[in-house]
């Protein structure tokens, strides 16, 4: 059997399936088509068959490599998915009387699709999820004579890849619209991001490589998780108040980036590779994470985030400054690091800032280097007590030192005065002693005689016994009580005693 023929009978049975399902339907008289799994939408007579049904329970999936052109006439509700995938040759899907999805709107890989024409739709309670759909220009959502309003309401997350589209303006969101996730990436045709209604953001807020210098505007939007934004020319965010999330601004074409009701961002700070000649961000007063702005040719000053106090992690500010002033930063978990190329920077206000005892950072670091130099040219701030600043651990020595040292010259005080108020009785030196007088003699022979002997001792005290037997060596007479040469011990004994 030929492809063709099993192409056809596939459709024969799906057309069988969707009648049987109608007059199943039809036989209760409700106008509404129920399907177990999903109605197969793969050629015209299989959507022209769905025509008396108002509503279509369950999914409809359009399919078929065959198609060009697809009209759901009749149904208003789709209570389930709309499914488009894979239809190399299908260019227009329209739905005169589609006014609510309430599930998800799905279009992947449909290469030549350039309309989508759906007048009344104004509510898809899921998302929408378009994927790799490049041709598709043409979107006309909304009832905007009844409703007034500009296009369908979105109550689920939203993501736009690879697209044609030109505007956003189809979409719209109440308070029911609560997205885990945004992304719109990757749409170069976009010159226009324009989210007007979205207040509550998503966990995820990506905005990136759309059409160059897009206008991204997101008016009302207060609170968002995450949000990322690329290859802008332009944000407006003027109301929002808050991330729990990361805020990361890269490779925008834009000339200032403002927020200026934004006090607090849950996560990390990161400016890089942008065209900015300005920042401001007035009412920014915590960083959960980093602050890091790289990259910015054109910006060479940073003045206007004067209420910031706080970072969880790194400041770390890389580019041409001549100027960065943040006059409240005080807590840094981390460390500060400042790295200008421009020569005329002034570092004086975070030198004050890193000397005094209200900063809190673990390193601090500013500087001003050419290219291809070592040499530091920035203007810095030197304290009075520079050349006196010692660091804890020395003043702890010393003082440490200062206190053994006072105890020791206290002792030595002490001890003087009591030496001076209990003087110690000294040696007296007696007249000299004539032996022979105490009965002791010896042989003239023997020499010229005895001596006389001389000793230093105290009052009444007897001098040692002289054995008459033995040889004593002469003393010449000159010598007597002479020191002997090795007076070492003797000195010894001399500091000792005066201590």
């Amino acid at each position: 059997m030929g492809s063709a023929k099993v192409q056809s009978l596939k459709r024969c049975l799906g057309l069988a399936a969707v009648v049987a399902v109608f007059l199943a339907g039809a036989s209760n008289g409700e106008p509404s088509c129920t399907a177990p799994v999903a109605f197969i939408v793969d050629s015209q007579a299989a959507a022209d068959a769905l025509s008396n049904c108002s509503t279509v329970t369950g999914n409809l999936v359009i399919q078929g490599n065959d198609l060009t052109q697809i009209t759901l006439n009749g149904i208003g509700i789709i209570e389930g998915n709309l499914e488009t995938s894979s239809c190399d040759e299908l260019q227009d899907i329209v739905a005169p009387s589609l006014s609510q999805i309430t599930k998800n709107f799905t279009l992947s890989n449909i290469p030549v699709l350039n309309a989508l024409e759906f007048p009344l739709l104004d509510s898809i309670n899921g998302g929408i999820f378009w994927d790799t759909v490049p041709g598709l220009t043409n979107i006309s959502f909304g009832n905007l004579a009844a409703n007034d309003l500009p296009g369908a309401n979105v109550d689920g997350d939203i993501s736009i890849l690879n697209t044609g589209v030109t505007s956003l303006e189809f979409l719209n969101f109440t308070h029911f619209s609560n997205p885990d996730l945004i992304w719109i990436k990757g749409n170069q045709q976009l010159g226009n991001v324009n989210l007007t209604g979205l207040s509550w953001g998503s966990n995820s807020l990506e905005i990136i490589d759309n059409g160059p210098a897009a206008q991204v505007l997101l008016p009302n939007l207060r609170s968002v998780g995450a949000i990322i934004i690329s290859n802008a020319g332009r944000i407006d965010i003027p109301t929002l108040s808050e991330t729990s999330a990361n805020l990361e601004i890269s490779n925008n074409a834009l000339d200032a980036f403002s927020a200026p009701n934004l006090t607090a961002i849950g996560g990390s700070l990161v400016v890089s590779s942008n065209d900015l000649s300005d920042i401001s961000l007035p009412s920014l007063t915590s960083i959960d994470g980093n602050f890091s702005v790289s990259n910015n040719t054109g910006l060479d000053t940073i003045r206007n985030v004067n209420q910031l106090w706080y970072t969880h992690g790194n400041v770390s500010l890389t580019g041409n400054f001549s100027n960065v002033t943040l006059p409240n930063l005080r807590s840094i978990l981390t460390g500060f690091h400042l790295n200008s190329s421009n020569a005329a920077m002034d570092c004086t206000t975070f030198d004050k800032l890193a000397d005094s005892e209200s900063w809190t950072s673990s390193f601090y670091s500013c500087g001003a280097y050419l290219p291809g130099e070592n040499k530091d040219l920035a203007k810095h701030y030197q304290s009075p007590k520079k050349s006196l600043a010692l660091s804890r651990p020395v003043k702890a020595i010393i003082i440490i030192l200062s206190i053994i040292a006072g105890f020791f010259l206290c002792a030595l005080l002490t001890r003087w005065w009591w030496r001076k108020r209990h003087p110690r009785r000294r040696s007296v030196a007696e007249e000299p002693v004539d032996l022979g007088d105490m009965g002791h003699t010896r042989q003239q022979s023997e020499g010229e005689g005895l001596p006389k002997y001389t000793r230093v001792g105290k009052p009444g005290e007897v001098p040692p016994g002289y054995n008459e037997g033995v040889i004593v060596p002469r003393v010449e007479a000159e010598n007597l009580n002479e020191a002997p040469p090795n007076a070492s011990p003797e000195r010894a004994r001399g500091w000792w005693r005066l201590w």
